[in-house]
């Protein structure tokens, strides 16, 4: 049984839902059966978090305090810095019913209970989970990830995420620690960035049709805790969405958190269904200006015959480059 929060009728209340028939949804709230219509507002929470050594009272205390709080149903957690044979004691400590450690031990996965699930993938830096049916008869895939330092050891993570999307057409979400930025700006302090360093993991996201679906709070998600003169600041934390995930969730929100004893910050995931069609606005990713190609087919785009009133034109062009 998993907590969702349902909202109905202007009132949020977070309420235990029962298993989810195949034929039709329903909810039992409070020991009577209420029926899942289009009006119903489903949410599904995740902490991600490096948080560099679950041994530190004030860390895991404060990330106890943020699953929570936000009523999460994953937490993903990266250098535990501890044996993975002790992470039963923590998953109890926090809450969940189920865990999981990859094989060398630096991610730690807490989940409660859908109707099943089973693990779809796994690696040295990543774990992906298949969630079978786990809202309105959908099956959902969650990545956490934990990349390499190294860019040529991850490009063994990038080839498992480019595999992994030719066998899928679920709802699939990517998230964790990425170790590498997408763009100049996601770097403040040190040497400038050079965007070959980021050239493998733009082709990567591309490939496998995931969009970075932004944040709230801070930009800047890790720090190297030198002096001011040596102080580095990146945004290596990050989530990515398919288009499947973003047309379910309509509202989807990643929000930067404050950091508490680790160089990095957690970050929350909320994301919101409502079961019905709303509009979906054309967005741009700074780094497309870099891909090999990209002025050509905006150039394209832009050139192809349309006729209407000025918005017309606007809209449509937009709509034709975003499928492009």
């Amino acid at each position: 049984m998993i907590i969702y929060t349902l909202v109905q009728e202007g009132e949020v209340k977070h309420e235990k839902v029962a298993k989810v028939k195949e034929t039709e949804p329903i909810l039992h709230i409070k020991g009577n059966k209420k029926r899942i219509t289009s009006q119903s507002v489903f949410m599904i929470s995740a902490i991600f978090w490096n948080i560099r050594g679950v041994r530190s009272k004030k860390a895991i205390h404060s990330l106890k305090r943020l699953t929570d709080i936000n009523n999460t149903h994953f937490v993903a957690i990266f250098e535990p810095f501890i044996s993975k044979e002790k992470i039963d004691g923590y998953m109890r400590f926090l809450g969940f019913q189920h865990c999981h450690s990859n094989g060398n031990g630096k991610i730690w996965y807490f989940w409660n209970s859908f109707n099943n699930k089973k693990f779809f993938s796994e690696s040295d830096q990543h774990i992906t989970i298949k969630l079978d049916k786990a809202i309105i008869n959908q099956y959902i895939l969650i990545t956490t990830v934990y990349a390499k330092c190294n860019s040529i050891e991850r490009r063994d993570l990038w080839s498992s995420f480019q595999q992994d999307s030719t066998m899928l057409n679920d709802l699939w979400c990517i998230g964790g620690d990425f170790n590498v930025i997408l763009d100049p700006n996601e770097k403040l302090g040190g040497k400038p960035h050079r965007m070959y360093k980021s050239i493998d993991f733009q082709n990567c996201m591309d490939i496998c049709g995931i969009t970075d679906i932004g944040y709230s709070g801070t930009k800047l998600t890790w720090c190297n805790n030198r002096r001011p003169k040596k102080r580095i600041w990146k945004r290596l934390d990050r989530v990515f969405v398919n288009d499947l995930w973003d047309n379910l969730f309509q509202r989807c929100s990643i929000r930067h958190m404050a950091r508490t004893r680790s160089d990095h910050r957690p970050f929350l995931i909320m994301n919101l269904s409502t079961n019905h069609n709303c509009t979906r606005y054309f967005r741009f990713l700074n780094y497309w200006i870099n891909l090999p190609g990209f002025y050509t087919i905006v150039e394209d785009s832009w050139n192809s015959n349309v006729k209407g009133n000025h918005m017309w034109i606007l809209q449509t062009k937009l709509k034709a480059l975003s499928k492009d």
